[in-house]
């Protein structure tokens, strides 16, 4: 997992910075979490997700219905949001 960090965000959007400064642009949905993250928060998230051609993603709490059956946690649709020190663990939902 890579350790971003969002330095920009509109409404959905967000800019995450990984390391040697390289910029993601992605849409993403939280639900069920009582706070969205802001500039400054981070995230860590797999490099398969990072590698893909898909700008749009959605994330959920782990007890989802919604998404993929995780088999470890090193499931590549895992995602750590870390708001100011707090870890919420959350798993990519498709639909």
């Amino acid at each position: 997992m890579q350790k971003l960090m969002i330095i920009k965000k509109d409404n959905y959007d967000y800019t995450l910075q990984g390391k040697d400064n390289k910029e993601y642009h992605f849409n993403i949905e939280f639900y069920n979490i009582e706070r969205n993250p802001n500039v400054g928060d981070y995230l860590f998230m797999s490099e398969k997700i990072l590698q893909e051609n898909n700008s749009v993603l959605s994330f959920d709490g782990l007890e989802s219905e919604y998404g993929r059956k995780l088999k470890n946690a090193n499931d590549d649709d895992i995602l750590i949001l870390v708001i100011n020190e707090e870890k919420i663990y959350l798993k990519r939902v498709y639909g």
